[in-house]
Formats: structure tokens, sequence, C-alpha cells
């Protein structure tokens, strides 16, 4: 009896720590903070308190972020080095799940405007609103949140956009429109009227940051944008 009540401490013992273990790898930063002009905040999951993002921030899962007038955010995942563009008067929350292949990346867009830049992967992105979602794995789009109507822009690569009533792919310089109670559709319009297109960046960027992969082993990863 006793050498099983060992056998059981030990087993709950074991248990715990491998728990731990799970629980410190969901907690990883999925994705990094590379700019943050205007007034650029976030806020923790769970949390109602926002904070001043500002370069070099790590960004977990669950985190919001939101941008004010002539604000601009950029960040990029660690996984791939896809990146992501928040332009102003937006609210976006980034969720990332790790899985063998990388993160698995989930894009709340409460309203505003994105553009991603998606490394080609074995994992994909997507872009979910309550009037649809768009998913990619390797590609360059912009996504706008409206008055409950969600645009897609695929710059390059394919895209698909589907809710509960269809699905429909995108192909290069093609528009999409989704909107609530309605299967996605063709939108015939140019790009410049619903999307911002100019650059944000200054140009010739790089940013070096340490990471831990998978097995604890410490790495340095070196980004252009």
């Amino acid at each position: 009896m006793i050498k099983l009540s060992k056998v059981v401490i030990l087993f709950l013992f074991c248990a715990a720590i491998f728990n731990s273990r799970l629980l410190a790898q969901d907690e990883k930063d999925v994705a990094l903070m590379l700019k943050a002009t205007g007034k650029v905040e976030l806020k923790k999951q769970g949390s109602a308190a926002w904070a001043a993002a500002r370069k070099g921030v790590r960004i977990h899962s669950g985190q919001v972020v939101r941008t004010g007038d002539d604000a601009f955010a950029a960040m990029v995942f660690t996984d791939d080095k896809s990146q992501l563009k928040i332009r102003a008067n937006s609210s976006v929350t980034i969720n990332g799940k790790r899985e063998k292949d990388g993160i698995a990346k989930r894009i709340s867009l409460g309203f505003g405007e994105l553009w991603a830049k998606v490394t080609k992967q074995n994992t994909a992105l997507r872009v979910e609103t309550p009037s649809g979602v768009a998913t990619v794995k390797g590609t360059e789009f912009n996504a706008l949140y409206l008055n409950a109507i969600f645009f897609v822009y695929c710059q390059q690569g394919l895209v698909e956009i589907f809710n509960q009533f269809g699905s429909l792919l995108l192909g290069a310089n093609e528009i999409g429109k989704m909107e609530q109670g309605e299967a996605p559709q063709h939108y015939e319009g140019n790009p410049n009227d619903l999307f911002n297109l100019g650059g944000d960046d200054e140009g010739g960027n790089k940013l070096e940051i340490e990471f831990e992969d998978e097995q604890g082993n410490k790495k340095k990863l070196i980004i252009d944008y």
C-alpha cells in the first residue's frame, strides 16, 4: 500500500511538471512588435487595462492591438516571419496556437484595416470577422471590416473567403466582399478606393531578436522589414 502511494505521488508530480511545461509553452509570445507610430495600445487577455505599445514588445496569444487616428503598427510572427500591419482606427486580436509545424494564426478583426504577408508554411493564417473569414497559406493581402462588411484584396497568391452561406477563392488583384446573411461575392472596384495601399515603412529596417525553439534551444532571428 505504501509502495502504491509512492507511485501515485510520483505520477502526480510528473504530471504537474508536464502540465506546467505545456502552460509555459502556451504562454510564450507568438509575435513581436516591429513598429508603433501614433497611438498604438495593447491589452492582455482578460484585462481591462491598456498599455502603450512600443517597438520590441512581445505579443502573446489573446492580446488586443488598437490604433488611433494616424497611427500604425507592424508586427512579425516568431515562427515564420509572416508580417502584419495594422492601419489607423483599427482593433485586432492576435491569437496563435503553437503546433508541430509552427503557429496556427487566428486574427480577429474587430474593425478597421490590416495588411498581411504570409510566409509559405504548413500553418495557415485566418482573419475572422462576424461577416466571414479569410484564410491563406502564403500570400499577400489586405483586409477591411467596415459597417459590417468584410472586404479582402488579394495582392499575390490565393485567398479563400467564406461564411456559412458559401466560399470564394480570390486570385491576384481580385477583391472579395462578404456581408452578414449573404454568400461571398467578387467586388468590382478600385482597391485604392477601399484600402490604404501606400507605404508606411522607412525602408532598410532590420531587427534582431533572441528566442527559444520548441526544444528550448536559444536562437537569433534577424528580420528585414
